[in-house]
């Protein structure tokens, strides 16, 4: 299995012959929007051209639809055949863009030799879900691959440690931005959290990615790293830069 961070949340990950992009936010440095008001996210470019990134692509998984996971040029940059995996909220909408072939994940979906099914989670603590809406990650997996769980734009919660308890996943992605929304969060996992996620996936290996790209984040590449080498486990971390690949066996 190979993974490679493209920026902020979006990756693209290949297994027994499929490559799948996950959740596309594509716009240029500047051109999309504030969520905290500092100035215009994304604050980095994208580290390969948008043309280079869609070749090869067999599907696209969209975990829920805010703006920097699915935002208006990816949808305008797609072809419009591309199948487009998600959860069931949100098949209707995605349809509306004018995708032709858009899929509801449930409790499993199978592309080639791939399986995936979605996983529930957090946006936040109680006093912003109202504001942050249903989000989703993923389970995927083939024979012969290593089973990840891309746990998507949530804190760590009963749900994201019932599925590390119960699923065993080798390769884990969180979010550890600690984004806030109008001073109240986290909105992902902070650094506590990480440490903590670390602690509970024993002999997992942690990849954290949404970093350094949104303008309301608490946390940098930086913080981690600094922190990282006081945890258990930390061996296990991954942190990548944006644009670098990871292989799991």
């Amino acid at each position: 299995m190979q993974i490679r961070l493209i920026r902020s949340a979006t990756l693209t990950v290949e297994l027994a012959g499929i490559r799948l992009l996950i959740d596309p936010w594509l716009a240029g440095k500047g051109e999309g929007r504030s969520y905290s008001g500092r100035g215009p996210s994304p604050l980095v470019d994208l580290p390969v051209p948008i043309s280079e990134l869609l070749q090869g692509i067999d599907a696209v998984l969209i975990s829920h639809l805010h703006s920097d996971h699915f935002d208006e040029t990816a949808q305008q940059v797609l072809p419009k055949s591309t199948p487009i995996l998600c959860h069931a909220r949100d098949r209707v909408s995605i349809q509306r863009m004018g995708f032709d072939d858009v899929r509801a994940i449930g409790d499993g979906l199978t592309l080639g030799a791939v399986n995936i099914r979605t996983t529930e989670g957090r946006h936040g603590p109680p006093d912003v879900l109202d504001d942050m809406g249903e989000v989703s990650g993923f389970l995927i997996s083939a024979a012969g691959e290593p089973t990840l769980y891309w746990a998507g734009d949530t804190i760590l919660c009963p749900e994201v440690e019932a599925v590390l308890a119960d699923e065993r996943p080798q390769v884990v992605v969180v979010h550890g931005c600690g984004a806030l929304w109008n001073g109240k969060g986290p909105l992902v996992m902070d650094l506590a959290m990480l440490a903590r996620t670390l602690a509970l996936a024993d002999s997992v290996q942690v990849v954290v990615t949404h970093l350094d790209a949104v303008d309301h984040a608490t946390v940098s590449r930086s913080d981690i790293l600094a922190a990282a080498p006081t945890w258990p486990g930390q061996e296990r971390l991954h942190v990548p830069i944006d644009g670098e690949t990871l292989s799991f066996e």
